[in-house]
């Protein structure tokens, strides 16, 4: 991070602001001086991270460089809020705290140079040339692992239904390659060896290879192993002295003429398609041979051609277990100690996160020591098996993991890391993820190519970590401005990231939640400190250095229980001392019951602020000295109230806007949002609350929630601003209209106008329609509908189901009053979830085929006249949830008798699909 944001801060940085330096007493020449020496420092920084795994001197001279980055960055924004509070007039100066001083600023500039050329010194001295470097150092220990497929692992547990599917896609003669993807441990090389035997014994392929590929692609080796593993015929001795192109055309002619099974293990870049000396794209041609590859990045395998990639699952608690005790069973111990042993490893495989080497590493320890030694840890199991996982060199559970580690880009293992300061098992919120990225300059404005937003980068960064195996993904129901709602991270590769930010001082993690005594041997220099206050108590502290807090970054709070007690720590209770802070998060505290920190305002430096699922009786008004605020999130906890002052206006660099559901205002009069010009998203635009012309203002806007309580104007005003492009992008819009009446003619005009807008992606309105348009006249990019007491005359399914991208429909309180609805065959190509609630006249309901193809989600709720479920519902294969209540009493009887049938017939009902049917009524 280091690397890249303080070099777009000081490279970019307008000449014009350093030419007036002079006029406020600071040499600019210093400044320029920087201009230039800053690269150098860049490249040192990104070469020394890189090989930081080569030695703890290397990492000592990263991290000096990232406290130099650092300085430098906070240099540059000092001098630049010196310049805006020079401009303040004398009383905007009194409610604003003074920056640093001129005399201050022109020295810290000499001391960062005199610093830079220290460290230029102390590079060239160990090796730091800045002109990057080889990664060999980070993966000659990975070479080791080169295995063969005869070197059969001893145990195979819990992936027989995998076996089963690949086996299958194997001999299904349309899949030319197959690929096995998973992070690193999960177990892709055993899984692969167990089908390669199976394979080979049975006579299915023959000849057979087996290649261990690595991340330093070593072509003429690859060639080499292949042509000796399947041309048997004791020509070893003679390969090493064959031109390449020999090679390569004998392994093509046995391939070609051969069924054979070749195993490339390992692969992590699609090198081996380029077409360079010695060519391998021979390897994926089609032929009757077959190509199995393992790989941690799904994107190789498609670049390589896999016609299927089959993604590792996690193995269950009790799969773990298995595993465990397979060996314990096998050692010769009295039964009382198995039996113990055993139970031991039931608690220690929940801290596994259902990776089979971290279940393995475990087992081999757990073996070496005697049961008296074992239950000596059982009160820090988890600790315990944490531990086991750095110990046996390449084959622990962390050198796997940090295999993958190293071979990010240096800006998005930043990103990597960040993901660990989130609770253990927490789906951690996308968006959010994002905002604390860009708001500490993780990702840059450089990273964006035409027409992307800085969130649009972020989402390519977190899917780039899921297409290399290191995080799951969770996407969005209805995906209109980001992609993904959430991301899960492994408790393993957790634990990992957790380790690498303690040894790089990049994040401190304290966890009052678990019980856990803060470690008083961590470091204690880190940038950034998260904290879960769950089960705080008053006297409790953690280390937190005053010169710790000066240089901090970034502070996240969380807390969910014991609140009527809590008191903050004393050294927490004022954070004027965080001078440089960039990121505040409060998440679930009860302000009213919490005293809030003090000094909130006068965190000059910070970017993010929010108070999300908190109570928060009013916003500071000192908020509106955060004149770099780029984030602001007052999405109190649903149902609280928040009085908010009219102080954002204020605020001119804000991009991200979040407005709680409901809010009141100081003097009960609308806020002002006139000055926010940089504004790119606004959440719960409350037009009761906040001046709609401000909205015409808001010229680089790309998605804007807004509710409207029928208003006439503001309907009217509404598709104007929605029909205005921003900086040449569109508007992506949710539209809530409540009260809405359409009987006049004029409002349904007005409707219509609303419902032509491309920008529409979400639309609910509450009120009587009676018509809807023909679907020619609605907006194709409508995601989600939500219609209530529309009474609506005709059946809506035939307009609605042309909507090419609509993913989710409720019908709502009479929405429809026809008595039959139809969706026809090839209809609702897109739909995900279809709720159908309150119709009263609602008796049937006729699926053809293929209509809803994708459809996962199927609520109908007190429909009183319908009396049969669509028999065409069996054949729509990704139904996985239905809720079912409050229906015709002929159809609650069937539902029971097939309830009853299947219970008869010992038939297990598929999982997540649930029929429920009230007592009465």
């Amino acid at each position: 991070m280091a690397a890249s944001a303080f070099t777009s801060i000081v490279q970019n940085l307008p000449r014009a602001i350093v030419t007036s330096l002079t006029g406020v007493g600071i040499e600019g020449r210093g400044l320029e001086r920087l201009r230039y020496e800053v690269g150098l420092i860049k490249a040192f920084l990104a070469d020394a991270e890189r090989r930081q795994a080569e030695g703890e001197r290397i990492r000592i001279f990263a991290r000096n460089l990232v406290d130099l980055a650092y300085r430098i960055e906070d240099l540059i924004e000092n001098i630049i809020i010196e310049l805006e509070y020079r401009k303040l007039k004398f009383f905007r100066r009194l409610v604003h705290t003074p920056p640093p001083g001129a005399r201050e600023i022109a020295e810290e500039i000499r001391e960062i140079t005199n610093r830079i050329e220290y460290f230029t010194r102390i590079a060239r001295l160990i090796g730091v040339s800045g002109e990057g470097s080889s990664d060999a150092a980070n993966w000659s220990a990975a070479l080791s692992r080169q295995t063969y497929g005869h070197q059969m692992e001893e145990h195979f547990v819990g992936r027989m239904e995998e076996m089963k599917l690949l086996h299958c896609y194997i001999k299904d003669p349309e899949y030319r390659v197959i690929a096995i993807c998973g992070m690193g441990g999960s177990g892709k090389t055993a899984l692969a060896k167990k089908l390669y035997q199976d394979l080979q014994d049975k006579n299915h392929f023959y000849p057979v290879a087996w290649v261990y590929v690595s991340h330093d692609v070593q072509r003429r080796r690859i060639l080499e192993d292949l042509y000796v593993q399947l041309w048997p015929y004791g020509e070893e001795e003679l390969v090493s002295e064959m031109e390449s192109e020999v090679l390569v055309q004998r392994v093509c002619e046995i391939l070609q003429h051969n069924k054979c099974l070749v195993v490339l293990d390992e692969i992590w870049s699609p090198e081996l398609v380029e077409r360079r000396s010695p060519d391998l794209t021979f390897l994926f041609r089609k032929t009757a041979s077959k190509i199995l590859i393992t790989t941690r990045v799904a994107g190789v395998a498609a670049e390589l051609g896999a016609e299927k990639i089959h993604r590792l699952r996690y193995l269950s608690q009790h799969e773990s277990y298995l595993l465990f005790s397979e060996r314990v069973r096998r050692m010769d111990l009295p039964e009382v100690e198995a039996n113990k042993k055993l139970e031991l490893g039931k608690e220690a495989v929940k801290f596994c996160g259902g990776l089979p080497s971290a279940v393995l590493n475990f087992q081999f320890i757990a073996t070496k020591h005697t049961l008296e030694e074992l239950m000596a840890v059982h009160q820090n199991l988890e600790s315990y098996v944490r531990k086991s996982q750095e110990i046996g060199g390449t084959t622990s559970t962390l050198h796997l993991l940090s295999l993958s580690y190293y071979d990010l880009p240096q800006r998005l293992g930043k990103c990597f890391l960040y993901l660990g300061n989130f609770r253990e098992h927490a789906l951690i919120d996308a968006e959010k993820l994002y905002l604390l990225w860009v708001a500490e300059g993780l990702i840059s404005l450089q990273d964006c190519r035409s027409g992307e937003t800085l969130k649009d980068v972020a989402e390519m960064f977190l899917s780039d970590l899921e297409q290399r195996s290191m995080i799951e993904l969770h996407e969005e129901e209805v995906p209109i401005v980001i992609r993904f709602k959430s991301c899960q991270l492994n408790p393993m590769m957790r634990h990992f990231s957790l380790l690498k930010s303690k040894e790089q001082g990049f994040f401190k993690v304290e966890d009052f939640g678990r019980g856990l005594i803060p470690d008083s041997t961590s470091r204690n220099d880190a940038y950034r400190l998260a904290v879960n206050f769950d089960k705080y108590e008053d006297g409790c502290d953690f280390l937190l250095e005053d010169n710790e807090k000066k240089h901090m970054r970034c502070l996240l709070f969380s807390v969910k229980e014991n609140q009527q007690a809590f008191v903050w720590p004393r050294k927490l209770s004022n954070l004027v001392v965080f001078k440089y802070l960039r990121s505040l998060d409060f998440d679930g505290f009860d302000f009213q019951v919490i005293k809030q920190p003090r000094c909130i305002g006068k965190l000059v430096h910070l970017t993010y602020l929010s108070f999300r699922n908190c109570i928060l009786p009013k916003l500071p008004s000192s908020v509106c000295n955060l004149t770099r605020l780029l984030i602001l999130d007052l999405r109190v906890r649903p149902l609280s109230k928040i009085t908010i002052p009219n102080i954002l206006w204020k605020l001119e660099k804000l991009m991200h806007l979040y407005f709680p559901e409901s809010f009141d205002t100081c003097d009960a009069g609308k806020l002002r949002l006139e000055g926010l010009t940089e504004l790119e998203t606004l959440i719960n635009f409350n037009t009761g609350m906040l001046n709609f012309e401000d909205l015409l203002q808001l010229s680089k806007l790309r998605y804007v929630s807004s509710k409207i309580a029928g208003s006439s104007k503001e309907i009217e005003l509404i598709t104007s601003r929605m029909n205005i492009t921003s900086n040449g992008n569109s508007l992506c819009t949710s539209l809530e209209i409540r009260n809405f009446d359409c009987y006049a003619e004029e409002n349904h005009s007005r409707l219509r106008s609303i419902l032509e807008c491309r920008s529409l992606t979400v639309f609910c309105v509450e009120g009587h329609i009676c018509h809807l348009p023909v679907h020619s006249k609605i907006s194709q990019n409508l995601a989600k509908i939500v219609l209530i007491g529309s009474q609506l005359r005709q059946d809506p399914m035939k307009t609605l189901e042309h909507l090419p991208k609509l993913r989710v429909l409720i019908l709502n309180d009479d929405a429809v009053v026809e008595n039959k609805m139809i969706c026809s065959a090839a209809g609702f190509i897109e739909l995900e979830r279809l709720e159908l609630r309150n119709l009263q006249n609602f008796g049937e309901w006729i699926v053809e085929d293929q209509a809803m193809p994708k459809l996962s989600t199927l609520a109908i709720v007190n429909c009183r006249k319908l009396k049969m479920l669509p028999g065409e519902l069996q054949f729509v294969r990704r139904l996985q949830q239905m809720n079912i209540r409050h229906v015709h009493e002929e159809l609650e009887k069937s539902l029971k008798m097939v309830e009853e049938q299947m219970r008869m017939d010992n038939v297990q009902p598929l999982p997540k699909i649930m029929f429920e049917q009230p007592s009465n009524g």
